[in-house]
């Protein structure tokens, strides 16, 4: 029976479960809709609705085809010294980083970004657009422009799951450093929607960067990504001892 209460049966029903899974293991299965429905002699929208009220107090994530799981957000720290490289921030998490490029583009740089890395008129940039996975769940996109006088030859060098930030150090010595950052949380566009392959427009955390080398003495890189606010929780460090 659904618990007694003056509130919304939903969420009365949320309340119980959210209790619950403060003690649970994190990726552990929740019941389906049709499950929590007769556990709790509950409509099935009603069950739905409960389902989408823990996702919306990031206590769960639904995942297309597989179902509803006990969430875990992830720690992504940003600060002095930590490399502007994805693949090496979710790493130190524990978690299982993967990046996938969807394409490699050489055009001429757009004037906003000619300015931000300081080049010439006609010069021309490398776009790459990439997806971002944890433990093989799609949780990111992102694009980035590089002085393409900077990275010759990046669409042979750079694999389709190679890591952009691996691939600028270790091939072409550049060791990107965190120049300017900026990060919002906002509602994804459609286009962002599409590339996370959701339904809904999802919370990101929308990050915008300049990256420079220090050897080089120049900005190197502008980037601009979105990550699923319902899976990372952005830590800024400053200081410390």
């Amino acid at each position: 029976m659904a618990p007694s209460t003056d509130t919304p049966t939903y969420l009365a029903v949320a309340g119980v479960l959210a209790r619950s899974l403060s003690s649970a293991k994190p990726g552990s299965r929740l019941p389906s809709e049709n499950e929590l429905a007769r556990t709790y002699g509950l409509h099935r929208q009603t069950a739905r609705a409960v389902l989408q009220e823990l996702e919306r107090r990031h206590l769960v994530r639904r995942v297309r085809g597989r179902g509803t799981f006990v969430a875990s957000l992830i720690d992504y720290r940003v600060g002095p010294g930590a490399a502007p490289s994805f693949s090496e921030t979710v790493r130190r998490t524990g978690a299982a980083p993967r990046s996938e490029t969807e394409s490699i583009r050489l055009r001429a740089a757009p004037a906003a970004v000619r300015a931000e890395l300081e080049l010439a008129t006609g010069a021309q940039v490398y776009l790459i657009s990439r997806r971002r996975f944890v433990d093989d769940e799609l949780v990111g996109c992102g694009d980035t422009y590089l002085a393409a006088d900077l990275v010759p030859d990046l669409p042979r060098r750079l694999h389709r799951s190679a890591s952009l930030y691996e691939a600028l150090t270790e091939g072409y010595d550049l060791e990107p450093v965190r120049a300017v950052y900026r990060a919002e949380v906002e509602l994804a566009s459609e286009r962002v929607t599409r590339r996370l392959g959701l339904d809904a427009q999802p919370w990101t955390i929308a990050t915008r960067g300049i990256a420079e080398c220090a050897r080089l003495r120049r900005p190197i890189e502008v980037t601009a990504g979105w990550l699923r606010a319902d899976v990372f929780r952005l830590v800024v460090e400053f200081g410390g001892r």
